[in-house]
């Protein structure tokens, strides 16, 4: 705790010190590698925990650590820890350029030097060479310093080809490095790789432990992704008590975002009984605060109801739904309702006669509006959080898609076929009322010529590039 407390004053010091790197370095009368990546490891726990307001503070220190490493030579390396400290800045954002000068000049044991290679093709973008590189090597043989960054790293590289040992590799991660951004990464690549494999009680407890430590870092909205897209392919697997006591951990308004992103998955997807349990507990609220006046929620309550033998009130459900506060994609479902209400309570022969007329036109349709209702779905994301980073995609599939590899959709329903034929032309994403910062529209606002907004703008970009490298192996 000492330790801690002495390296957030050092690290406050460096942040007050006036201009350029250098000159806080001459007033500090130099610190060494290791303090410096200590401290930029302490500020990324914080923003981890959700404390937004470090974000400058990473960015500032990411900065100093670069130009430190960059004046590094050969003595300084005689320490294993600045060795180290060099290797987990570069799997915490650094510059593959200071790593791979760095490393060249430095004398240490041949491990550490293979890892240092690793790292560099891992950073380069050569994952393929990065994997022959680290495969062999054991984050457990090595400091926990160094081995639950390497963890990660592995578990990131071989989420592909070996999911069950990214698996294991992630829990390594995380019981090396407890409490820090290490764990949420991996907590958070855990939740979609677990659905990808169908490990429905692992994938329960991971989404649970995230919620409990990490429902406010910058990256929740992934995991909010990735929750959502678990809970509809594990439908059969998850219950209904065990999904309400995840959710319930959530503060009432992410509780209600998250449960009306599966009542609407549900729905498309034909899974009534999901979304139907789903959009209720929308409606319900907590703390006695209702939400019967979201039309969301009552439209995707109508959708796992509409063929149901109460028609009737949900014809009028549906007829009060206010469209003008529902996306343009959820107006396109709403008249597919209407349309499927008023097919299930016209005439017999009537019905018959549309059905034969429309049936292949349906079958046409029912494809592109599905896939389109799907990634409707997929874009809608917890409420915004002040500071609050969107990361960037992964391109490692099972971890940040785990619905594409789930198992196939059952059969539509014959209303959501209907619904599905009577959807229009895809429409674009609905816009929320509050963007994300990260969005292009919010960092448009911010003046790049005001310190503040500039440093703003370079903490965001350094958090999607750090969260690339915590995890997701280089496009």
């Amino acid at each position: 705790m000492r330790v801690r407390t002495a390296i957030g004053r050092a690290v406050g010091l460096l942040l007050l010190a006036a201009g350029p790197p250098a000159a806080a370095f001459a007033q500090d009368d130099g610190l060494q590698p290791y303090q410096l990546v200590r401290s930029l490891q302490l500020v990324q726990d914080r923003i981890a925990g959700g404390d937004h307001a470090a974000l400058p503070m990473q960015a500032k220190l990411l900065e100093m650590t670069d130009a430190r490493l960059r004046a590094a030579d050969a003595g300084d390396f005689k320490d294993p820890k600045n060795f180290r400290a060099l290797l987990v800045y570069g799997m915490s954002g650094g510059n593959p350029v200071t790593v791979e000068a760095a490393a060249s000049r430095a004398a240490t044991d041949p491990q550490s030097l293979a890892i240092a290679k690793g790292v560099v093709a891992y950073l380069n973008g050569r994952p393929a060479a990065a994997i022959e590189i680290l495969k062999p090597i054991d984050p457990m043989s090595v400091p926990a310093d160094l081995g639950a960054f390497l963890a990660l790293v592995k578990g990131s590289l071989l989420a592909t080809d070996e999911p069950a040992t990214a698996l294991t590799l992630l829990d390594e991660a995380r019981l090396l490095s407890p409490g820090t951004l290490v764990e949420e990464a991996a907590l958070r690549r855990s939740v979609g790789l677990a659905a990808t494999q169908g490990d429905a009680a692992r994938f329960a407890l991971a989404s649970t432990q995230y919620v409990a430590g990490y429902l406010y870092s910058p990256y929740a909205s992934q995991f909010a992704d990735s929750f959502v897209s678990g809970v509809i392919a594990l439908h059969m697997s998850i219950s209904q008590d065990k999904l309400a006591d995840i959710t319930s951990m959530m503060d009432p308004e992410r509780e209600k975002v998250i449960f009306l992103r599966i009542a609407r998955r549900a729905a498309i997807d034909g899974l009534s009984d999901l979304s139907a349990f789903a959009s209720a507990r929308a409606e319900q609220g907590r703390n006695g605060k209702g939400n019967q006046d979201d039309p969301r929620a009552v439209l995707y309550s109508g959708l796992s109801t509409v063929t149901s033998a109460t028609i009737d009130d949900v014809r009028a459900r549906l007829g009060k739904v206010d469209r003008g506060k529902l996306s343009e994609s959820d107006r396109a479902l709403l008249d597919a309702a209407q349309a499927v209400a008023g097919e299930v309570v016209a005439p017999v022969r009537a019905a018959a006669m549309n059905e034969t007329e429309a049936g292949p036109a349906k079958s046409d349709a029912a494809k592109p509006a599905e896939t389109e209702a799907a990634s409707q779905a997929d874009a809608e994301g917890l409420p915004p959080v002040e500071g609050a980073m969107a990361e960037q995609p992964a391109p490692v599939k099972p971890a940040d898609a785990p619905a594409a590899t789930s198992a196939p959709p059952a059969p539509p329903t014959t209303a959501q076929a209907a619904a599905e034929a009577q959807a229009p032309a895809p429409a674009q994403p609905e816009t929320p009322s509050v963007l994300p910062a990260s969005t292009p529209a919010a960092a448009a606002s911010l003046d790049p010529h005001d310190p503040t907004d500039a440093a703003m703008l370079k903490a965001r970009r350094q958090l999607d590039q750090i969260d690339q490298l915590l995890g997701a192996a280089p496009k």
